[in-house]
């Protein structure tokens, strides 16, 4: 299991990305779909993202 990979944030003009590893994204534990809408907030100085409710 890849619970873990490292990652950088890349800014195209006014848009920002985050990169992330097709071994990360592939495995079985990976919780999101392409395509899904997510929910990213900040909480306690990190980044969380979930399944937005209903999804």
């Amino acid at each position: 299991m890849v619970n873990k990979v490292k990652v950088k944030i890349y800014a195209v003009r006014s848009r920002h990305t985050i990169n992330l590893p097709s071994v990360f994204v592939r495995d079985s534990a990976f919780p999101f779909q392409v395509g899904e809408d997510l929910l990213a907030r900040i909480e306690d100085g990190k980044i969380v993202i979930e399944k937005l409710s209903g999804s």
